[in-house]
């Protein structure tokens, strides 16, 4: 794709620019938030890892400190400190900043592709994509998705049926499957697909953090006038290859909340049922009074 083609898609926000040895340079999403989306944040984060230790090595596990709100239409610089680079395993800090504020700091993990131990759990059984309803026809009920979510158009969402009263050993409240997929097509290039899926991961997981508390999913204004949310931290570890601009089936769960502080974990699968990446956020919720 040139320039022209990818400004205002994932591909063009995954762009960045080195600006020197060991820096590169972002442009923000223009999605409607009061901070920088945290899942920009995460994939750029991850992009400048993944590029720093070189192309030989793909980026299995990504661990991010959301420190400060960023701020929207800002660029962000992204400073990236080898840690590790060995042979085959290399570990890169990375730290995102606006001016002199430090947004997060990430750890990214980047490895060859050797033999050795593999598994992974089964896929969930839920409704096929097609089965499924779109955010927005869900949404419908609660007065729409409103102004927040008119940024997101890069990605698409789709809630399969939800068994509310079904309990699982593993969550609060029965697992939300969610698809998920990139609108626009992407590059074969394997460090944006795995930044793509970061991206999306950072979506729907609030809604299932007060799931155990009356949420319903689709729902994102009421949740919004009623609960407050930030995120905390945010984690993925990658299995595999993967495309981020076809269906990806998360299946969101959440085992725990004290204090204020939930944690939301998310298994994710192919169409083919194949697991590709595991996903955990604590992020601190509070009603709104």
């Amino acid at each position: 794709m040139t320039t022209a083609q990818t400004e205002g898609t994932l591909a063009g926000l995954f762009d960045l620019e080195q600006t020197g040895a060991d820096t590169w340079l972002g442009a923000s999403d223009v999605i409607p938030l009061p901070q920088l989306f945290g899942g920009q944040l995460v994939a750029q984060s991850i992009v400048a890892g993944g590029r720093s230790a070189g192309e030989a090595k793909r980026v299995h596990s990504s661990h991010t400190a959301f420190l400060r709100p960023g701020a929207s239409h800002v660029p962000v610089r992204y400073t990236v400190e080898p840690l590790r680079d060995g042979r085959r395993h290399s570990v890169h800090e990375v730290s995102a900043w606006q001016d002199d504020r430090l947004v997060c700091r990430t750890i990214v993990s980047s490895a060859t592709d050797d033999d050795g131990v593999q598994h992974e759990r089964p896929v969930p059984t839920t409704a096929a994509p097609e089965d499924s309803t779109a955010l927005q026809v869900l949404a419908e009920e609660d007065g729409g998705l409103g102004e927040f979510w008119d940024g997101f158009a890069a990605v698409e969402v789709r809630v399969a049926p939800i068994e509310d009263g079904v309990e699982v050993p593993h969550s609060a409240v029965a697992p939300r499957n969610i698809w998920m997929r990139a609108t626009d097509r992407l590059p074969d290039d394997p460090l944006l697909h795995r930044a793509a899926l970061a991206y999306a991961s950072d979506l729907m997981l609030m809604a299932t953090a007060v799931a155990p508390h009356g949420a319903v999913t689709g729902h994102e204004r009421t949740m919004a006038e009623q609960w407050w949310a930030v995120s905390l931290d945010h984690t993925l570890w990658f299995q595999g290859d993967l495309r981020a601009d076809e269906w990806l089936l998360f299946e969101h769960t959440t085992p725990m909340a004290y204090a204020g502080r939930a944690l939301v974990n998310a298994a994710v699968f192919d169409t083919s049922g194949g697991a590709v990446c595991q996903v955990s956020q604590e992020a601190l919720v509070r009603t709104k009074r």
